[in-house]
């Protein structure tokens, strides 16, 4: 399931694996199916090829029809109150009709209510004709519906993907084009993406989560003295009850606090934050049950660069994982020890591993869980050749 919406809007939408589109407004789910020169084919029955756009709250589902596919793209815009666009394309070498299984629509033109022959459908339900080798758009109001929308003047999937990236990446850029870093990548994409469309957890119910939600939302851009009053408590509340929470979870989120206390101009909270974690950092427990959103920030992250208890950043603590051998990558922006912003990049020469790493700050010691005997030596930034083992 992927969470579609913009950022701060009262309600989203979340897309099924199918393409269906249910909001958390309570309406009813908008279903589709197509019909080629054969038959009807249902998203719920037909064999779809679906992907995410760099793991963005764009969506990209593909049936197969007679001769090739059509493509169904969702993606949301703030335009207009709010709007989910759902756009249907016909790379098949036939015409098309398209149903839709809600006639609550925006559309481009006045759809006559009709019967729609050769499948059963809900009342309401309409039918558009979709010519081969061309698009159709519609839209869902996520507020009151609008009128006047020219749909093809608004952001196209690919624009509002691009937007979404250059968000997300003022947290961290994670860089990597293969599998299965780049899968990795994705995911926190699309995890930060989710904190942005539907906010954090509940405290009350994950006080972590929302430490680590919080957190990153601050990364994301928002204002930090507007959430630390939030996060302190809730990271002292954590960190009093470390061995009940899974050791990453906390790494991550005492290095994300110790950055947000840096962005507000608090040293000395850093510092405090700083001992704290050395009080506790030998507790907690390994693995998780479930896989929210600041999970799998958290893992990812931390399989890059964790902070140990002597407040020293290690750079992928956990090594270099078989599958990801010989396979190129960046990370920009991670979150280091007290509060400093380091990145790194590796190369392969053949079965070492060369390193560009920075951080902002020079004072802040660094390591390599892949090499023992490299350290920063005290420099902010440089060049590094990582024996592997």
């Amino acid at each position: 399931m992927t969470f579609v919406g913009v950022r701060g809007g009262k309600h989203h939408a979340t897309v099924d694996d199918c393409g269906r589109i249910e909001l958390t407004d309570g309406s009813p789910i908008l279903d589709w199916h197509v019909a080629d020169e054969q038959r009807w084919h249902s998203a719920g029955i037909a064999g779809l090829r679906q992907e995410t756009l760099a793991g963005t709250p764009v969506v990209e589902t593909k049936m197969r029809v007679l001769g090739g596919d059509v493509v169904q793209r969702i993606w949301a815009v703030a335009d207009h109150g709010g709007l989910v666009v759902v756009e249907f394309e016909n790379d098949s070498p036939t015409s098309v009709a398209v149903a839709l299984t809600r006639g609550d629509l925006v559309t481009s033109r006045p759809v006559p209510n009709q019967q729609i022959p050769g499948i059963d459908l809900p009342a309401g339900s309409i039918a558009l004709p979709l010519a081969h080798r061309s698009t159709l758009r519609v839209a869902l109001p996520l507020g009151d519906t609008p009128t006047g929308v020219d749909l093809g003047a608004l952001p196209s999937a690919v624009q509002v993907s691009r937007g979404w990236l250059q968000v997300v990446e003022s947290a961290s850029r994670l860089v990597c084009a293969d599998a299965p870093i780049a899968q990795a990548f994705d995911e926190v994409n699309a995890a930060r993406c989710e904190l942005l469309v539907c906010g954090i957890p509940n405290p009350s119910d994950d006080p972590l989560g929302a430490l680590i939600g919080g957190i990153e939302l601050v990364r994301l851009g928002e204002n930090p003295y507007i959430w630390i009053d939030e996060l302190v408590p809730l990271a002292e509340r954590c960190l009093a009850t470390a061995d009940q929470h899974p050791r990453f979870l906390l790494a991550h989120a005492v290095a994300g606090l110790q950055s947000v206390l840096a962005k507000a101009g608090e040293p000395r909270a850093v510092r405090d934050v700083a001992k704290a974690w050395s009080r506790v950092a030998g507790e907690g427990r390994s693995g998780w049950s479930a896989r929210p959103a600041t999970t799998v920030i958290a893992n990812v992250e931390q399989s890059l660069l964790s902070v140990r208890a002597d407040n020293t950043g290690v750079f992928l603590p956990r090594g270099i994982p078989d599958d990801w051998k010989g396979i190129n990558f960046e990370a920009h922006g991670l979150c280091g020890p007290s509060g400093a912003r380091v990145g790194f990049a590796l190369r392969w020469h053949g079965e070492n591993a060369a390193v560009l790493w920075e951080s902002s700050s020079p004072d802040v010691r660094l390591t390599s869980g892949v090499d023992a005997t490299w350290s920063n030596a005290g420099t902010a930034g440089g060049d590094a050749l990582w024996l592997v083992s």
